[in-house]
C-alpha cells in the first residue's frame, strides 16, 4: 500500500485477525486512532533546536523520493523519517490532505502564513534529533509546502528529485486504481485519500493559486490528475529556487539510477554530509532503474504547453498531447 505507514501497517494487522465481513467496520473504527501516538508526542515540551539543519527530501510522488530517502537514511549520521503523515497531522491537521488522521479543513498548498506558534512548538517536539545527527524527512506532499517548511525550519536544506512527468503520471494512475472500503466513511483511495480528498484539495488550492484554474475541471483521468500534481510540484520548486539558493539541491531520478555513486556524492557535499565509502558501496548496490512509459497523455492546451516546457527543461523525453474541447487529442 502506498499511503502512510500507519495505514499500511494497520491494514496488515486487520487482514490477519479480522473476518472479511467486518473488516470495513474495523477500519472505520481504527482510522481515527492511528495518529494518536503522534498527537501525544506533540504535547511534550519542545527540545532545544538542533545545531544541524534538517533536510527535506521533496519531489512529486512516484519520482524516486522513496529510493533517495532510503539511500540517505542508511547514512550513519542520519535519522530518517519516511512519510510521517501522522506526525504532520499532529503538528497541523490542515496538512492531512488524505484525511486519514483528522477531519476538517485540509490543504495541499500551504505557505508560511499558516504557521502559528502552536504549529511551530509541535513541529519542534516531533521533528528533533540527537546532537551530531541530521534529521532527513521525506514526504512528497511537502513539495507543495516549501514556504510553510521554510518558516518552520529556516535553516533547513531541500533535496528535490524530479522524474519524467509522463512516467510519474502513469505511475500515479496505476496506484489510484486501488481503493479500500471503509464503513460509514468514503472509500480510501490509495493515492487520493478518503473520498479523493487529496485531489479535491489540490484542485481547490491549485485554482486559488491560479495554477490553470480554467483547465482543472477538464482533468478526468487519474493520469491527467497525476500530471497536474507533477506540474504543480515543479512550479512550486521553480517559485522557491532562487530564494533558497544553495539550500536547494536538485537531481533527477535518471541521474540517481544511472550513476548513484556520483549523484549521492554530489548531494552529500551540497548538504554538508560526510561520504563514507562503506555507506556509498552498500547503498549503491540497492539501486535499480525503473522502466519508462510511452503511453499517450492528453492535457488541456495551456497546461500541456507548460508541462512539455518543463519536460524539455529537465531533459526528459516524454511529451503530452494537447486535447480538444471534448477531451480527445487535438488533430
Amino acid at each position: 500500500m502506498k499511503l502512510v505507514s500507519g495505514v499500511a501497517s494497520s491494514g496488515g494487522l486487520i487482514n490477519k485477525v479480522v473476518p472479511e465481513s467486518v473488516k470495513p467496520l474495523v477500519r472505520a473504527a481504527a482510522l481515527p486512532t492511528l495518529g494518536l501516538p503522534a498527537r501525544v508526542r506533540a504535547m511534550r515540551p519542545a527540545p532545544q533546536p538542533a545545531a544541524t539543519p534538517m533536510i527535506f527530501v521533496i519531489g512529486c510522488g512516484r519520482s524516486g523520493t522513496t529510493l533517495l530517502g532510503e539511500l540517505l537514511g542508511a547514512h550513519p549520521s542520519i535519522r530518517y523519517l519516511h512519510e510521517p503523515y501522522d506526525a504532520w497531522a499532529a503538528i497541523d491537521p490542515e496538512t492531512d490532505a488524505l484525511q486519514v488522521y483528522s477531519r476538517g479543513e485540509h490543504h495541499c498548498l500551504l505557505d508560511g502564513s499558516r504557521v502559528t506558534a502552536t504549529v511551530h512548538r509541535r513541529f519542534q517536539a516531533l521533528m528533533s534529533q540527537p546532537p551530531g545527527i541530521t534529521l532527513v524527512e521525506k514526504s512528497p506532499h511537502n513539495t507543495f509546502r516549501i514556504g510553510y517548511l521554510n518558516v518552520l525550519a529556516p535553516e533547513a536544506k531541500f533535496v528535490h528529485i524530479a522524474r519524467d512527468g509522463i512516467d510519474v503520471a502513469h505511475s500515479i494512475a496505476k496506484i489510484a486504481l486501488n481503493e479500500t472500503k471503509i464503513a460509514f466513511r468514503p472509500n480510501l483511495n490509495w493515492w487520493w485519500g478518503l473520498g479523493h480528498s487529496k485531489w479535491h484539495a489540490l484542485a481547490a488550492d491549485g485554482k486559488a493559486a491560479n495554477y490553470y484554474a480554467p483547465e482543472v475541471p477538464d482533468l478526468e483521468s487519474h493520469a491527467q490528475r497525476g500530471a497536474y500534481e507533477w506540474l504543480v510540484c515543479q512550479l512550486e520548486v521553480d517559485k522557491w529556487r532562487e530564494r533558497l539558493g544553495p539550500r536547494l539541491v536538485e537531481v533527477t531520478y535518471q541521474s540517481l539510477t544511472d550513476d548513484p555513486a556520483t549523484t549521492l556524492r554530489a548531494i552529500a557535499g551540497a548538504v554538508g554530509l560526510s561520504c563514507p565509502g562503506e555507506w556509498l558501496t552498500e547503498v549503491t548496490g540497492r539501486v535499480r532503474s525503473a522502466g519508462s512509459r510511452t503511453d499517450p497523455l492528453t492535457l488541456p492546451a495551456h497546461m500541456c504547453s507548460d508541462f512539455n516546457g518543463l519536460q524539455a527543461d529537465y531533459g526528459f523525453r516524454g511529451r503530452a498531447v494537447p486535447m480538444n474541447r471534448v477531451g480527445q487529442p487535438a488533430t
